[in-house]
Parts: C-alpha cells; sequence; structure tokens
C-alpha cells in the first residue's frame, strides 16, 4: 500500500501559530517580553549588578525600536535556540531567567507588525536578521536566515556589544495606539513596576528618551511595629522571601506582589489567588478600603526558572503550582493579624476620644526598605490595652458667624474650634470648680 495514504498530517500551519501564539497576550505585555530577554543579557553580563547597562525604547506610529547595551546574544545561541518557537531541551538555561518560556521575542515581533530588523554584536560576531513577516509565512520552512553575519578574528570593541530590534508597518491597531498620549503613560508605568527590581540594580530603562525612575518598595517599622520578614526554601532549588505589613493608605496600590525572579508578575492583587476571601481556620475578608494600608510581597527566586509558578505570559501565577499552593497558604495566614490591626485601627479613627494610640505608632513608625526590615515570622503590633488619658467626647454647635467673629476678636484666636474650646474651658473654670 502507498505509504501517503497511510499518512495523517500533523504539522502546525504558521498562520495558526501566529493567530494563537499572539492572541492571548496584550501589546504592553508583550513589549513587557523583548525587556525581559535585555534583562537575561544583563545577567549573563554582570550577574547582580547592571549599572551602565540600558535599554531604550523608541515608539511612534511608524515603528517600535529597542536597544540595548546587555552583551548581544551569541551566535550558537542565535542560530540554535533564540528564533526556535519555544526554549529547546538542549539550550542552557540562563541562571534566574526571566525569559523563560522561549516564545516572547517572536510573540512580541509577529504582534507589534509585519517587518522586523534584529541585529545584534558579541565580543566576536555580529549579525543581522531581516524578515518581512508574509514571505516568511508564504515558504514552507519554519528557519530565518541572517542577511549578515560577521565573525573577525580581532572581534568587536566592548562599546558595540548589544542588540537592536526594530519593528516597521506597524498593525494599524499598534500604530493608533502608539499613537497615544495615554498608552505610553500606561507603558511607563508597566515597564516601571514589572521591572522595578532590574532598575533597583543599577539598569537603566528608558521610553522616547524618558528614563524610568525607581520607587523604592518599603513597610513602616518600628519597635512597636514590625512587619513579616521571612525567607524559606522549598526543596533545594526555589527560595520564597515574603515581606508584608503597613504602607501608605492608597486603596489602588493596597494588597499582594508576586516576583519571579525580580520579574513582578502580580501586582497589587485583592483576590482569591492571593487569599483574599479565603474561608477555614484563618478566615480572611474580601478586601476592604479599611485594608488600604496592607502591603505583602512574595519573592520566588530559582536558578532553575522552569520551576516558577507563573504563566507563559508572565501576567499571573499558576495557581495548580505545588509551591505557589504551600506559600498561599502562608500569606493567609500572615494576613490576619495585620488586617485585625487595620480594622482596629479604623474604628479607633472613627471613634470621638481624642488619645488615639495605634495612630501614634503608625506616624511614629519610619518607612524601610525591604531589604533592611528586621527578619520577623510573625507581625508584631502594640497589644491591647495601651494606656489611655480620660475619656473624651465631641461638642459640636452651630452659631450665627457674625457672633463667632466677635468672640475671635474678643478671645485672640482665629479658628472656629478654638472658640469652642475656649468658651467651654472659660465656663468649666468659672461656673463649676469651687
Amino acid at each position: 500500500m502507498d505509504e501517503n495514504k497511510m499518512t495523517v498530517l500533523g504539522d502546525p500551519t504558521k498562520y495558526f501559530f501566529i493567530y494563537m501564539l499572539t492572541r492571548d497576550i496584550g501589546l504592553s505585555r508583550s513589549i513587557l517580553d523583548l525587556v525581559d530577554n535585555s534583562v537575561d543579557g544583563a545577567l549573563r553580563l554582570r550577574g547582580e549588578r547592571f549599572d551602565g547597562l540600558n535599554v531604550a525604547l523608541n515608539i511612534d506610529s511608524n515603528r517600535f525600536c529597542i536597544v540595548d547595551n546587555c552583551g548581544g546574544i551569541p551566535l550558537d545561541i542565535a542560530r540554535k535556540y533564540a528564533f526556535r518557537f519555544g526554549r529547546s531541551r538542549e539550550a542552557e538555561p540562563t541562571k534566574h531567567s526571566i525569559g523563560q518560556f522561549g516564545v516572547g521575542m517572536k510573540r512580541a515581533l509577529f504582534k507589534l507588525g509585519a517587518e522586523f530588523r534584529i541585529e545584534s554584536t558579541t565580543q566576536t560576531s555580529r549579525f543581522v536578521l531581516q524578515e518581512n513577516v508574509e514571505d516568511w509565512l508564504n515558504r514552507q520552512a519554519w528557519d530565518f536566515k541572517f542577511s549578515e553575519l560577521e565573525e573577525p578574528e580581532q572581534g568587536f570593541p566592548k562599546e558595540s556589544h548589544g542588540t537592536s530590534i526594530t519593528v516597521t508597518r506597524l498593525h494599524d491597531s499598534v500604530a493608533e495606539t502608539f499613537n497615544l498620549e495615554n498608552y505610553r503613560n500606561k507603558l511607563k508605568l508597566e515597564l516601571k513596576e514589572a521591572h522595578q527590581n532590574a532598575i533597583s540594580s543599577g539598569l537603566s530603562i528608558s521610553l522616547n528618551g524618558i528614563p524610568l525612575d525607581y520607587d523604592p518598595v518599603d513597610l513602616l517599622e518600628s519597635e512597636q511595629l514590625k512587619p513579616v520578614s521571612r525567607t524559606e526554601m522549598f526543596g533545594e532549588q526555589v527560595r520564597v522571601r515574603i515581606s508584608a505589613g503597613i504602607g501608605a493608605s492608597e486603596p489602588q496600590e493596597a494588597g499582594w506582589y508576586v516576583f519571579c525572579n525580580g520579574r513582578l508578575v502580580l501586582g497589587a492583587d485583592k483576590t482569591e489567588r492571593t487569599g483574599w476571601g479565603s474561608g477555614g481556620e484563618t478566615e480572611v475578608p474580601r478586601f476592604h478600603n479599611r485594608c488600604a494600608r496592607f502591603r505583602g510581597y512574595v519573592f520566588f527566586d530559582a536558578e532553575n526558572a522552569g520551576l516558577l509558578p507563573w504563566n507563559t505570559t508572565k501576567t499571573g501565577i499558576d495557581s495548580d503550582s505545588k509551591i505557589y499552593r504551600a506559600v498561599r497558604l502562608q500569606m493567609i495566614s500572615i494576613m490576619r493579624p495585620i488586617i485585625d490591626f487595620l480594622n482596629k485601627l479604623s474604628r479607633e479613627m472613627k471613634s470621638d476620644e481624642a488619645e488615639k494610640p495605634l495612630l501614634d505608632v503608625l506616624e511614629s513608625a519610619s518607612p524601610k526598605p525591604l531589604q533592611e526590615l528586621t527578619p520577623s515570622e510573625v507581625f508584631i503590633r502594640p497589644t491591647v490595652g495601651v494606656s489611655r488619658g480620660p475619656k473624651t467626647g465631641t461638642i459640636l454647635y452651630r452659631k450665627p458667624l457674625e457672633d463667632i467673629k466677635v468672640l475671635k476678636r474678643a478671645l485672640g484666636v482665629w479658628t472656629q474650634k478654638e472658640v469652642g474650646e475656649r468658651t467651654f474651658e472659660y465656663f468649666f473654670k468659672h461656673e463649676c470648680k469651687d
């Protein structure tokens, strides 16, 4: 029997592959994937500190461009691995990588436009890869080809080592989006949030010539108020650091922040994914503005990024991960006493009593960077029954403004509150005391 008649085709089609590859990721997240690759280059080049390294993004309605000086793509990696769809088992991993899945660059290129040019220079090689996506789709082979390739004996100077990616013939929706100032501001914020760890380690990232600043991540700490700050290993390969406590009263920024190898994958989360609204022995309520001061940070770190509980678009957590399920239980346990403290603080703020001991504790605490927090397995807060002064109440009454002005002049005060206090003191002193 003819062997061809027995064959059932199972090859993927390029059109379907690109459609599926780009469908489930937003435009900004695609761009973040390209920055991830630059950060991985910085990791390969420097390790932990990135001073002197930079990533510059420029976008407008005609093109997208990202340029870095983070070491370039080694020729062997470019030939065998960088342009394949999915990470090869044979590829040597970058330790503590954030470009884990091997689809980010290709997905971003297809998401952005119809033509792209990649130029990369290392110490020993330089290549240019230029492609028209439509032409590539019409070819049967999935391979790409270098349009320029150099391997001179003398090599290339250090200042030229890096990668530039330019995408032109942008898709109409992309060109329209890039033209919006609101989108550019949003992208700037997402870049800053996702790569705050790299920026704090010295990597300079800019968008359209404007450097992204870094907001230090901190929690309030004092002798009476100490955040949770603890680290443990899961197995021998995944290190988890958890810090949680009190921050500024900003509802939009409250919640849990989850990082994988320094890359933010979940920010200001207030959902059941991070334990909010969870029952059980340690019940945690759904988020309420009373919890606007709550901040929690979880850092997963592993040399092998495949062990970390993130999804392929790095926009969330793999909730089925055994490690994440174990850590989530800890997050729930950590939250409860912090929420109890915030509930008591809320009740205190609403009370008529002049003394506000919990507020006093809060105001006497100072913001402290996460890496400088005093290690603590539990959240330490003031004990119940802090000494108070005599109970107080509020007196409120309304009088004609002209009469109040007369009293202000007579008492030599400026505010209506002072008028009330002085008249009360006068009457109490002269009419109620012997």
